[in-house]
């Protein structure tokens, strides 16, 4: 909400009173080190750096951590968590806290890591399979950009080398590997994947809307600040003048875009990037295979055309070409030439024909295609529009970035775009946002809310860190052992602060502090579409997952022209139904029409970056669960996997597999009364499981 409201706010006009800015330097721009380990009374709670900073706090607030959670409850957390789906009976049944550190190593070499992981990160790239806007036209080739994430987090790419990749892929030494080579290009699908106006007339504005998003995209995901707030005027709020602002639009307009879309009017983004280290000489075969067909087919086209015009003029003479055997004894000497030129060219016409037929048959593979981006032909330095409108240019400013981040920026040659420079500039180690962002994106997703409670906005506008010396810390180590996210996490998740039960049974903690602001408990937190979802399917042993290569979107798209992929047009994309068991993360994403189950609990806006999902609980969710064919046939397959000797066995199992302990002796009871009130069957344990994907405690992770 922080960030819709930021937004907001930049459209405004330029107030007749003027807003003084803050002289405080801003936090999120003074250089981060590490800090001194702060000391605690309580020596024997800390099991980590993160916990001496998190009881430190507590203490000068005189509050204590809560107990312990129980084991149970660690090990369905910990799953959520790292692979986004519940544990199996199996590893319920065998779990003990010695193995803790063992389970958070296997669910990090996971595959279903990256699915989970990825999928926040999606959240922030506002990924999309369509354009969105009033022309809502098909990107049958964003797939490949979500599958590169989800690689991408699964073995652990370091984050500046991921930052690189997505900014500049395409313009990094390539790869050895040619399927990392082929990623390089797939990533730089950050850039391609946001909201177009692919309606729009005006190609200047058109451009100036894309690098918009492609300057709010990249500013709001790497450092969480609000440049296109700058589009019109100063920002402000924050250090960044209008001039700031263009010199990025220059970078992004110095840019070609290869979406493999085409609109009548918007033809600039037709190409796609062929992948491959021998992409280009395939397209280049392919091309000119299609032009020596072209050629065969006019010539071809000319010799049966020369071919029908003797016959014709040999049947007007009385002489028809297909009743030669008839033909009197004595012809004139002209048709009997045109005759014998008639049979040459019909030989002549039947082996063109076969060889024709050949070179058809005979066509190069073409190349994969990817969205992605290349540097234009002619780089520019943008000009600063006049209040933002397109027909007011003043004088162009020089491609950079930001000036008040205190890094500098290499020098962009004249026939650069600066791509490689601004994504240099991000992810240096000197850069004080980048890993400040990142570090504050991945506790917020361990921990229910940030170190800094607007991970979209290190702004004026947005929260201060609730412990500072933490983040920087956290910041500083990160970058000094590699930028890597799997072991950011794996330090988490084994303090002893992560650990803690979520009880608000401290009345004392929870007067002082009812928002938890200092990390007392663990934050309870509501599972959002994609893991619910997915922990359905997995109840119900129908998860596929394998990743899906492809996407609906895309194949749907076959069956259409290209200037024919557009939602809603002849119904196209209309019909698009949740009927895959795949991993939600697979599941299509068309702006302006999601699925009702992604819609329902919350699924990130792919218009804008999203940081932090809103959560929410209304009746509309329950309504849905209730009476969806979906969740019905899985809860009827979920009583199918329930077994036991007895009744209460039964409901042991099912509370088990859906919840990760067992029930109590009241929840037991309940139970039991149900199921001799429905029946002990197989439609009376259906119903059961089906009441179990209602309840609260299966869509909460304590």
């Amino acid at each position: 909400m922080i960030s819709r409201f930021t937004a907001w706010l930049c459209l405004l006009p330029v107030l007749a009173v003027a807003v003084v800015p803050s002289t405080k330097p801003l936090w999120s721009l003074q250089p981060f080190a590490r800090q001194p380990l702060p000391l605690v009374k309580h020596r024997q709670w800390p099991q980590s750096r993160v916990d001496h900073f998190i009881l430190s706090r507590l203490e000068q607030e005189q509050l204590a951590p809560n107990e312990d959670a129980d084991a149970a409850t660690l090990l369905r957390r910990l799953h959520f968590d790292l692979t986004g789906l519940p544990p199996p009976l199996e590893e319920i049944e065998s779990f003990d806290l010695s193995k803790f550190s063992a389970v958070v190593d296997k669910l990090l070499a996971s595959p279903e890591f990256g699915a989970r992981w990825g999928r926040h990160w999606l959240d922030v790239a506002r990924y999309a399979e369509t354009s969105g806007n009033t022309r809502n036209m098909a990107y049958v080739l964003a797939w490949r950009y979500r599958n590169y994430v989800v690689r991408a987090f699964n073995r652990d790419t370091p984050f500046d080398e991921f930052i690189r990749e997505q900014i500049a892929g395409d313009l990094l030494a390539p790869a050895r590997d040619p399927a990392r080579h082929d990623d390089q290009l797939l990533a730089t699908g950050f850039l391609n994947v946001g909201v177009k106006s692919l309606g729009e007339q005006d190609m200047t504005l058109y451009d100036m809307n894309v690098a918009d998003d492609q300057i709010d995209a990249t500013c709001h995901a790497f450092l969480a600040l609000s440049a296109n707030c700058a589009r019109c005027h100063d920002h402000k709020f924050d250090p960044i003048p209008t001039a700031d602002y263009h010199a990025l639009a220059g970078i992004f307009r110095s840019t070609q875009n290869l979406s493999g879309v085409e609109t009548n009017n918007v033809k600039k983004e037709a190409e796609a990037m062929p992948l491959g280290r021998d992409g280009m000489q395939r397209l280049a075969s392919v091309k000119q295979h299609e032009k020596d067909l072209a050629e065969m087919q006019k010539d071809y086209q000319e010799m049966a055309k020369k071919r029908n015009t003797m016959r014709e003029e040999l049947i007007k003479a009385g002489f028809d070409p297909a009743k030669a055997s008839k033909a009197p004894d004595v012809m004139p000497k002209e048709m009997v030439e045109k005759m014998s030129t008639l049979t040459v060219l019909d030989k002549n016409v039947s082996e063109r024909q076969k060889q024709l037929a050949e070179k058809q048959k005979s066509a190069p593979p073409p190349p994969l295609f990817g969205m992605s981006v290349r540097d234009g032909e002619t780089p520019i330095d943008c000009p600063v529009y006049d209040k933002g409108e397109i027909k007011k240019p003043l004088a162009p400013v020089k491609r950079g970035a930001l000036s008040a981040v205190p890094v500098k920026l290499a020098p962009i040659g004249p026939k650069e775009s600066g791509r490689r420079q601004l994504a240099d500039w991000i992810a240096s180690p000197q850069n004080p946002l980048t890993a400040r962002v990142i570090v504050n994106r991945v506790w917020l997703h361990l921990f229910g809310r940030g170190l800094v409670d607007s991970p979209d906005d290190f702004g004026r506008l947005g929260m201060k860190p609730s412990h500072p010396e933490l983040l920087d810390d956290l910041a500083v180590r990160f970058v000094q052992e590699g930028w890597s996210i799997k072991a950011l996490i794996r330090e988490l998740v084994l303090s002893r602060t992560y650990r803690m039960s979520s009880s608000t049974r401290s009345e004392v903690a929870q007067a002082r502090d009812p928002s938890n602001l200092l990390l007392w408990r663990a934050n309870r937190k509501r599972l959002e579409a994609e893991p619910l979802r997915d922990a359905i399917l997995f109840l119900g042993g129908t998860l596929d997952l394998t990743p899906r290569e492809g996407s609906p979107v895309a194949d749907k798209a076959q069956a259409v022209t290209p200037q024919g992929r557009e939602v809603g047009r002849k119904h196209f994309l209309s019909d698009l139904q949740d009927d895959t068991t795949h991993r939600s993360i697979y599941l299509p994403i068309v702006r302006g029409a999601q699925l009702p189950m992604m819609q329902c609990f919350n699924a990130a806006d792919p218009g804008l970056v999203i940081g932090n999902r809103s959560a929410s609980v209304t009746p509309v969710q329950s309504l849905l669960l209730m009476n969806s064919d979906q969740v019905m046939e899985q809860a009827q397959n979920f009583a199918k996997r329930v077994t036991g000797p007895t009744v209460d066995a039964k409901i042991v199992c099912t509370w088990k597999m859906a919840c990760c302990r067992e029930p109590t002796a009241q929840e037991l009871q309940t139970l039991r009364g149900f199921i001799t009130t429905v029946g002990d069957n197989a439609e009376g344990w259906a119903q059961l499981c089906h009441a179990v994907m209602q309840s609260g405690e299966f869509q909460t992770v304590y």
